[in-house]
Parts: C-alpha cells; sequence; structure tokens
C-alpha cells in the first residue's frame, strides 16, 4: 500500500511539475508583452483576457511542448500505454485479427 502511494504521490509531483513548467514562462511572456496594455482595462477585465489568452496557449502549444521535451528524459514522464508497442486495450480483450473479405 505504501508503495502504491508513493507512486501515485510522484505521478501527481511529476504532473505538477510539468504543468508548472508549462504555464509560468507563459504568463511571463505574455505580462511583458501585453502587461501595459492590460493596465488599461478593469481589474476584473485585464484577469479574464489574460487569462482567456494564456489557458488557450498553454492547452495547445507549451504543454504539449513541455510533454515533448519530458519524454525525451525517460519513461517516468510518459503516459503508461501512450508510447509503448504493446498499450493494453480499453475492455482487456485481446485484438481481433481481421481477415480480408473473401470473394465468393
Amino acid at each position: 500500500m505504501s508503495r502504491q502511494l508513493n507512486h501515485s504521490l510522484m505521478a501527481r509531483l511529476k504532473k505538477t511539475t510539468r504543468i508548472w513548467l508549462a504555464v509560468y514562462p507563459t504568463v511571463l511572456v505574455f505580462l511583458t508583452i501585453f502587461g501595459d496594455a492590460l493596465k488599461e482595462f478593469p481589474f476584473p477585465m485585464g484577469v479574464l483576457v489574460s487569462t482567456l489568452v494564456v489557458v488557450i496557449i498553454v492547452s495547445n502549444i507549451t504543454d504539449p511542448l513541455v510533454g515533448k521535451v519530458f519524454c525525451h528524459f525517460g519513461r517516468t514522464f510518459r503516459k503508461p500505454g501512450l508510447h509503448s508497442k504493446a498499450a493494453p486495450m480499453a475492455n482487456n480483450t485481446a485484438p481481433v485479427e481481421r481477415s480480408a473479405p473473401s470473394d465468393n
């Protein structure tokens, strides 16, 4: 039980680190470029605009990029089954081989 808990904790720590490495540089660059322009808006509107843009960039660009970088550092950062040749089936059944249709 302790080993499973330790594995779960390490997986969460790695996931948290990966997300932070995707979000922090994105926010830093965004605020460096658009920080002065956002001061013109009321605070809630500036936060709305910045989070809208940052979430889109992180979801579609920086998180996948950080994920690819992490994959080069070892198997510990890969999602289980995603990169292996023998990925487990969703319903734990063996894949069914289909034969070509016969011309009878």
